[in-house]
C-alpha cells in the first residue's frame, strides 16, 4: 500500500537519492523532469509548493510535488511526480497516483492539472487512465492536463 509523508530531516537526503535514470545514477536534469533536489530546493523558495514523499509500507519509493494557492483554492497542479528506477515496472506509480488524489481529494480539490512532456509515453497513458484530459494548452514543451475529483 502506498502512503505520503512528509519531506524531512530524516528522509530528505533519501528523496534527493531516488532517480528515474535507469543506470541509478541522479542527474540535475532527469529525461522527462528534473531532480528532486531541485525540487525541494524551489519549495523553500516558493511556500505554495509542497513536496512529498511516498513510500510503500517502509520502504521510499517516489516523489512527488504539487502547487496549491490561496487565490485558486479548489485547484492543485502536480509539478513533479516521479517513481524511482528500482521501483518502475511493478504497478506502484499506478497505486501512488490513486493514493495522490485521494490524499488532494481529502484536501479539498476539485481539479487537479499537471503537465508532462509528450514524449513520455507511459506517464501519459497512466495519466489518461485515471481520466486526465489534455486541455490543449502548450507550454514551454509541457502539455497540461486536467480531472476533475
Amino acid at each position: 500500500m502506498v502512503a505520503i509523508k512528509e519531506v524531512d530531516m530524516q528522509n530528505v537526503f533519501d528523496v534527493c537519492d531516488l532517480t528515474t535514470n535507469k543506470d541509478g545514477v541522479g542527474t540535475v536534469m532527469e529525461e522527462y523532469l528534473c531532480c528532486n533536489a531541485v525540487s525541494v530546493a524551489e519549495s523553500k523558495f516558493d511556500l505554495t509548493m509542497h513536496p512529498k514523499a511516498l513510500y510503500a509500507d517502509d520502504t521510499l519509493i517516489g516523489f512527488f510535488m504539487y502547487r496549491h494557492t490561496e487565490e485558486d483554492a479548489g485547484t492543485a497542479t502536480i509539478c513533479r511526480f516521479m517513481i524511482d528506477h528500482a521501483f518502475q515496472g511493478k504497478g506502484l506509480g499506478r497505486q501512488a497516483l490513486h493514493c495522490i488524489l485521494e490524499y488532494l481529494k481529502a484536501q479539498g480539490i476539485q481539479t487537479v492539472v499537471l503537465m508532462i512532456d509528450d514524449a513520455n509515453k507511459i506517464a501519459k497513458s497512466l495519466y489518461l487512465s485515471f481520466g486526465f484530459s489534455f486541455t490543449g494548452k502548450i507550454d514551454k514543451g509541457e502539455y497540461y492536463y486536467q480531472l476533475k475529483l
